[in-house]
């Protein structure tokens, strides 16, 4: 029973840690980085939320009541915020003249983000 559990606690701890690999890809950026990404964000303004490698199918629309940018205190790193909540940019889209499709806020602002799409279809 043992050699079962450590399998099972194995397998576990592999896909926890797999999963932990996708989140906070570009949610802690350089200053500029964020600058740059800040500059896509307007109040009233709908963005969307889809993190594909986490498993979403369905984007989430979030209307900006406040954008902002601060640091985390951890190195040199700064944090975008909209309304109040620290985003990740490889898992927030913003509206763009292409096609009309949502690009990706990571790639606009120059963060590198695996297992994301560029842009989102709906």
């Amino acid at each position: 029973m043992k050699p079962l559990k450590i399998a099972t606690l194995s397998i576990i701890s592999t896909f926890l840690i797999s999963q932990s690999a996708y989140a906070d890809q570009c949610s802690y950026v350089e200053k500029e980085q964020g600058l740059k990404a800040i500059s896509f964000l307007n109040l009233n303004q709908q963005i969307y939320l889809f993190c594909e490698p986490c498993g979403d199918k369905v984007p989430q629309a979030v209307m900006i009541e406040s954008v902002g940018i601060g640091t985390v205190g951890y190195q040199d790193f700064w944090q975008v915020s909209v309304n109040g909540k620290g985003v990740d940019l490889a898992y927030t889209y913003v509206p763009s003249s292409l096609d009309r499709k949502p690009i990706n806020l990571a790639a606009l602002s120059g963060c590198s983000a695996s297992d994301v799409s560029p842009f989102i279809n709906f």
